[in-house]
């Protein structure tokens, strides 16, 4: 099983195949370790912590880093998941199961960014213009 490293230092750590990247959507398969999944919830819905997110191979070195997927979609807790794979007598591969947490992370869009920005000044100017600011 592999890490990642939010953008605040904090490690966490995958399952096997537990990074999908589907165009403007990224899914995190984790282990859920000490952490349950209001504390995951908590932790990757705050936009600083997952603004830049590295993967880390089993030398503890980075080799592929995601950006701006920082507005979570969901998170749910599964319970019978493919969380790692070993080999039978053969060599076959053969899945095992386990727990573990899927979180769906998605780029804002950039118009919606942009309208926020201006409700804002807008909300700013019109308090300015009645002395209230």
């Amino acid at each position: 099983m592999g890490k990642i490293r939010l953008n605040n230092g904090q490690e966490l750590e995958i399952i096997a195949d537990g990074i999908q990247v589907s165009g403007d959507s990224l899914t995190l398969g984790l282990v859920p370790g000490n952490k349950n999944i209001m504390e995951y919830e908590t932790l990757l819905s705050d936009a600083a912590n997952t603004s830049r997110i590295q993967v880390i191979d089993y030398n503890e070195e980075v080799f592929k880093i995601y950006s701006g997927f920082t507005k979570i979609q969901r998170i749910e807790k599964q319970m019978d998941a493919v969380v790692n794979h070993t080999q039978d007598a053969e060599g076959n591969p053969v899945p095992v199961k386990g727990v573990a947490i899927l979180v769906e992370l998605q780029k804002p869009d950039e118009t919606e960014a942009r309208i926020a920005a201006l409700e804002e000044t807008v909300d700013t100017l019109v308090l300015e213009s009645l002395g209230l600011a």
